[in-house]
């Protein structure tokens, strides 16, 4: 059997073989046959110990690979010589192999193996000799290194010569096998993991059985979805059926058909009336659809008819068209101007920042003449539609309120007119549904009205059973409700006994009352007020007016309340009955509380005590104070193109102020048309105009000419401008430095 069959090629590449020769192998020994091969392979194994190899006359038997002080390793994967044992059919086999050729030997020769115990047939086969090499066959030096398992000890001297003075070790990593992991399930809450653990355990808690589950949460063992049940209540009991006969003949069948103009036709079904029924129904028909006819109103007066006419829905519409259609004539270079199609040229040669303002038109009628203004509000949606509040006609007993809806498209003519039996005192659009519009009252009560038409459409109203309040409101804002709310809408007011209500805006429409002030005592932090000479001062009520309401524009629990004593209070709708914090802006009462479009943690008030006063947020000295005249300033407001500009009236004068240049004087002011005493001033949505209202019922509606360009970086440009108005006061510089960007 030729040994090719059963060598491996692996193996075969590095044995150093000698030329071709025979070597003949005598067993000492036969083979028995076993049936398991494990033991067919150590019985050869153990044949290969006592077999001893000559070559001329000279021992070249190979040592043992495996040295005795090294314990024997029973391994899985089978040898040559087990290979061999399996494939042996009896004692007297041979195997034949042809050896191959190595760089060191050329001669042919054969090694006789001989037995002592028993005389068997000669084996050829091909020698292995690249275990062991005599010293004198000529050999190449490769090194040739032992297998993983064995290892040589250090006393061979065969093997070291000389014993090396230094061996060098490479060690290397290998891959990690992770057999068994097993994670923690705690942390030190000391490290930033814990602290993240416990945040997140916390937050679980919050949503799972704190407040914040909401009670939507069910603590059950279960895994099916959640159905939602019906009431048995809500169910609608079915309707008893009868049966219900009629009596009909040929004749009354025939003569149905044939008169057809007494049927008509409703979803679908024909429906037969009377003679009489059907004449009371053709003359609903043309009473609706048709003027009367002229015999019938021969008897009525001309002035009858016409105001029978201008009473239809229709004709006022058509009415409103052609009026506005008229108003473009005349005021078409205005609205354009309005509408922002017309403007100045910014790369004009004569082009001048000098501020000044260009009357557009005026929005006066004679209903509204002698009604002082109350408020004005442009609606979110359409900035076209000004809602004016009046309030009672100066010299008249009677004392009514007045609300004009106001269109840029006819600035003659009020779109709306809604007449109330109490005067107005406060106005607001809502801004997810931009047709209702809040109104507060003298008499303490609150309407909600849809002026989508002309006649009065009250969609909510307060009543003295879920409202006690019964002083003017000041204060009318419409708030985004939260999760407490289902996100809807609530009504927020501040009246002159100074409480702060809520009004839900469901059908019951009932008023919580979330905030009372109380008189100040003592001394505050803030400006100084003024000592009066009267000791004893028995105030009249002992809660002051809540003149100004204003929310925080980034923290939706937290509001600010202004009083008629000058004193700013901070706010949440998380605590009821008492502020938070306060501090006196004004040494009088308050008129505006406005937060800037570009920096939300700046602030201006302008009040009784002549000045208008720019705050931040965290701090109670005012950061820079303007002031023209002696007089009380009733409305300031911020621009919304230029974050350094503000506008504000004094008397019947308008002032437009550049804190960005100089604080000291206004930029520049325009006194009014007629002289009246100026009320309210506010700019559009877009900062081209600006609006200001007199106590004699004129709107003036003005164009912006001559402003700045606006900066890049409003922010910052308005940030550089108070640090700049702060150069002689270091310390508060420093102080405001420290509440952080942007300062």
């Amino acid at each position: 059997m030729k040994t090719n069959y059963f060598e491996s090629p692996q193996r075969t590449s590095k044995i150093f073989s000698i030329s071709p020769s025979r070597i003949k192998l005598n067993t000492i020994g036969r083979a028995r046959k076993i049936g398991c091969e494990r033991n067919v392979a150590s019985v050869l194994l153990l044949q290969r110990q006592t077999l001893r190899i000559f070559y001329e006359d000279i021992d070249v038997t190979p040592k043992p690979l495996v040295h005795a002080a090294f314990c024997v390793i029973d391994e899985n994967q089978m040898t040559t010589l087990e290979t061999i044992g399996l494939f042996q059919t009896g004692s007297d086999s041979q195997l034949i192999a042809s050896c191959s050729r190595t760089s060191g030997l050329r001669a042919s020769s054969s090694l006789l193996l001989k037995s002592s115990s028993i005389a068997s047939n000669d084996l050829q086969m091909e020698s292995l000799l690249s275990t062991q090499i005599c010293s004198s066959l000529p050999i190449e030096k490769i090194e040739d290194t032992a297998p993983l398992p064995f290892f040589l000890p250090s006393d061979e001297l065969e093997v070291f010569a000389t014993r090396p003075e230094a061996v060098t070790i490479n060690l290397k990593e290998t891959q990690t096998f992770f057999i068994f992991e097993m994670i923690q399930m705690t942390e030190n809450l000391q490290m930033p993991e814990g602290q993240v653990v416990q945040l997140e355990n916390e937050n679980y808690e919050y949503v799972t059985m704190g407040p914040g589950s909401n009670r939507k949460l069910l603590d059950a063992e279960t895994q099916t979805i959640r159905v939602l049940m019906k009431s048995r209540g809500t169910y609608l009991g079915m309707r008893l059926r009868r049966n219900q006969d009629a009596f009909v003949n040929n004749w009354v069948i025939h003569d149905t058909y044939a008169a057809p103009e007494l049927m008509t036709e409703k979803n679908g079904r024909m429906i037969v009336h009377s003679k009489e029924s059907m004449c009371r129904i053709r003359e609903a028909q043309e009473l609706q659809y048709k003027l009367p006819e002229p015999e019938a109103t021969l008897n009525s007066s001309f002035e009858k008819q016409l105001s029978h006419i201008c009473r239809k829905t229709r004709f006022l519409d058509a009415t409103c068209v052609m009026e506005r259609i008229i108003a473009n004539n005349v005021f078409a270079t205005a609205q354009k101007r309005f509408t922002g199609l017309i403007r100045c040229d910014p790369c004009a040669l004569d082009l001048k920042f000098d501020y000044r303002l260009d009357l557009l038109w005026t929005y006066a009628c004679e209903t509204a003449h002698d009604r002082p203004v109350i408020a004005f509000c442009w609606n979110p949606v359409n900035e076209s539609v000004l809602a004016v509040a009046y309030g009672a006609k100066i010299g008249l007993d009677r004392t009514n309120g007045l609300l004009l809806i106001w269109c840029a498209k006819n600035p003659r003519q009020p779109d709306r007119e809604y007449i109330f039996n109490s005067p107005l005192s406060n106005i607001d659009w809502s801004k997810k549904r931009p047709n209702l519009l809040a109104i507060g009252f003298y008499d303490g009560s609150v309407k909600i009205i849809d002026v989508s038409t002309k006649m009065i459409n009250v969609i909510r109203q307060s009543c003295r059973e879920t409202s006690a309040a019964y002083s003017p409101h000041w204060q009318v804002q419409w708030w985004s409700g939260d999760e407490q709310f289902e996100y809807h809408e609530q009504i927020y007011t501040s009246d002159q006994d100074g409480r702060v209500y809520c009004y839900r805006s469901g059908e019951d429409f009932f008023a919580t009352e979330i905030m009372r002030l109380y008189r100040v005592k003592g001394k505050l932090v803030g400006v100084s007020r003024t000592d009066h000479c009267v000791v004893y001062d028995v105030p009249i009520s002992r809660q002051p007016a809540a003149l100004v309401l204003r929310r925080h524009p980034t923290v939706n629990n937290v509001y600010f309340v202004g009083s008629d004593e000058g004193c700013i209070y901070r706010c949440s709708t998380d605590y009821l009955h008492q502020h938070v914090d306060s501090f006196l802006a004004h040494d009088g009462a308050i008129y505006s509380f406005e937060f800037s479009p570009f920096c939300q943690k700046l602030f201006l008030t302008c009040g009784a005590d002549w000045y208008i006063r720019i705050w931040a947020e965290g701090l109670t000295e005012p950061l820079i104070n303007l002031s023209t005249a002696m007089a009380c300033v009733r409305s300031a407001c911020w621009s919304p193109m230029c974050s350094t500009i503000i506008a504000s009236i004094v008397n019947n004068q308008i002032c437009v102020w550049d804190i960005r240049r100089k604080t000291h004087i206004p930029a520049s002011v325009t006194t009014s048309t007629n002289g009246a005493s100026l009320v309210a001033i506010d700019f559009t949505t877009n900062g081209n105009q600006l609006i200001v209202a007199d106590v004699e019922g004129v709107i003036y509606i003005y164009n912006l000419e001559g402003m700045p360009f606006a900066p890049y970086d409003q922010t910052k440009v308005l940030i550089e401008s108070i640090h700049k108005a702060l150069v002689t006061k270091p310390d508060l510089l420093r102080k405001l430095k420290k509440l952080g960007p942007p300062f």
